[in-house]
């Protein structure tokens, strides 16, 4: 098996190109003096460095100007009150900088955000000062002009494609970022989404393998799952968490770029890890073939508080292992056999075990009883039921209010897949229109980490303040909707 120093210099041989736009606000300059505050619009949402220039208006300065300069991908993150954030992730992740200039000059601020809004106040200056030459520098490696436009006649389909491939545009950076605001990380559950949707409007193949290879790089846990997340600045690092279904899912990322690319020299490079992931989840397997939580590891699924995760982990795990059998039996791996016929046994052993035969549904001791959409979904694309058996399971859990919802748009991507694996068009055009489109009728110009259509504060951080308002895993409607036509 290739070793990490190789697996970086193919990471390297695969960084992209940053593509840079210079955008000017909607206000050219202004004069202001303490207290004053101008909100710049930069009439859609960016990435990249701002920079001003200020200058005396009547009389020479003769002191230092104190600014607050605030960036916000929407409006309420400019207007917001920071000094009562009470979230569980770092204060330091809003966008707010305290300068002080000694003299009239340019300004560039070192930083990047992630910003369409830029809130100027003049926090105390002696006499009053001009502001000028304002210039936001745009950055990403999604080439524009590759985007052809989608074919849908829906006008609201059509809105939402163009906020989703927005989103995926912004995190498009040196690899797939979860989100420019705040982690500017490359995790595995975004990875999987945005390379999916790239694949259907950019086209960078590149970028994907760049990001293949920089967790083929990371280190495993002592369970033999990949790192869930990795740094590449300003040196590389791969993080100390790994998650479960994240670890199975990198092997379906990699699935995915051979079905799009039939690159075999990729897949060559990367097997052995694939086969190590699968191998090391078949080993913490019961005697009954379903998985066995273990102490000090973590699962995602989706945010929603409170959820027993087991049954949807066990799909997930289904899922990976179908889409690998299939790539094996397409290569001609001599392995297709061993994991096809553990696909057979393990789906029987779900319907077994985690069926309840009189709800007609997943609801099992392991989950204490939770009825969740989470598990019907993870267990529809494991396989385990199809057809119209599958169908009403799903339209009962999407009806029923007592079942436990998603809360982020990762989730609602697997939601909305069952639906066209069941053949449900339909339903999977409204449930896109009934969710991505009620960002989109909030203003949203990119698509948000996470959305709860009844609670606009909610946030899986305890602060809706540090919540990110372009995420990639978000970005897949334009994936549905020029894959399958809508």
């Amino acid at each position: 098996m290739k070793d990490k120093n190789y697996f970086l210099r193919k990471a390297q041989e695969n960084y992209p190109e940053l593509k840079f736009t210079v955008l000017t606000p909607d206000i050219s300059e202004f004069i202001a003096s303490s207290g004053n505050s101008v909100i710049l619009d930069l009439g859609q949402h960016a990435v990249g460095h701002f920079s001003f220039s200020f200058d005396n208006v009547e009389r020479f300065m003769d002191a230092p100007v104190r600014l607050i300069i605030r960036f916000g991908e929407d409006m309420r993150e400019i207007n917001d009150d920071i000094s009562q954030y009470n979230g569980t992730v770092s204060k330091t992740w809003l966008q707010e900088e305290i300068l002080h200039l000694d003299y009239p000059q340019k300004t560039d601020m070192p930083r990047r955000y992630a910003c369409r809004y830029i809130k100027i106040t003049v926090d105390k200056t002696n006499f009053p000062i001009r502001f000028f030459d304002f210039r936001f520098v745009a950055q990403t490696s999604a080439d524009t002009s590759a985007l052809m436009p989608s074919d849908t006649k829906d006008t609201l389909l059509k809105k939402i494609d163009c906020v989703a491939t927005n989103t995926l545009k912004e995190c498009m950076q040196t690899f797939f970022e979860d989100g420019p605001k705040r982690d500017r990380r490359l995790w595995i559950g975004d990875l999987r989404l945005e390379a999916l949707t790239n694949y259907y409007t950019f086209k960078n193949y590149e970028i994907v393998r760049r990001c293949l290879y920089l967790f083929a790089a990371g280190e495993c846990n002592s369970l033999g799952f990949l790192s869930s997340f990795v740094f590449e600045t300003p040196y590389y690092k791969s993080g100390e968490t790994h998650i479960a279904d994240y670890a199975l899912l990198y092997v379906v990322s990699v699935c995915d770029y051979y079905e799009h690319t039939a690159d075999i020299s990729v897949v060559n490079d990367l097997l052995q890890i694939c086969k190590s992931q699968l191998d090391s989840f078949e080993a913490i397997l019961d005697e009954n073939l379903i998985v066995t939580m273990q102490d000090g590891w973590f699962t995602f699924i989706d945010w929603c508080p409170g959820l027993e995760k087991l049954t949807a982990l066990q799909g997930v795990y289904l899922y990976t292992l179908e889409r690998f059998s299939e790539m094996l039996k397409k290569i001609g791996d001599e392995d297709f056999n061993k994991y096809s016929l553990l696909l057979s046994q393990v789906r029987s052993a779900c319907k077994k075990h985690l069926y309840d035969k009189n709800s007609n549904a997943f609801i099992n001791d392991l989950d204490n009883k939770q009825f969740s959409i989470h598990s019907q979904v993870w267990m529809i694309l494991g396989g385990v039921i199809c057809g119209e058996e599958a169908k009403n399971l799903l339209l009962l859990c999407l009806d029923n209010k007592n079942a436990k919802q998603p809360v982020t748009p990762y989730m609602h991507h697997y939601a909305t897949e069952a639906m066209m694996k069941l053949g449900m068009k339909d339903t999977a055009v409204s449930y896109l229109k009934k969710f991505w489109g009620g960002m989109v009728e909030l203003g949203a110009d990119t698509f948000w980490e996470a959305y709860v259509p009844d609670d606009h504060d909610f946030s899986p951080y305890n602060d809706r303040k540090v919540n990110s308002l372009c995420h990639a895993w978000s970005c897949t409607p334009s994936y549905f909707i020029r894959k399958y036509g809508l």
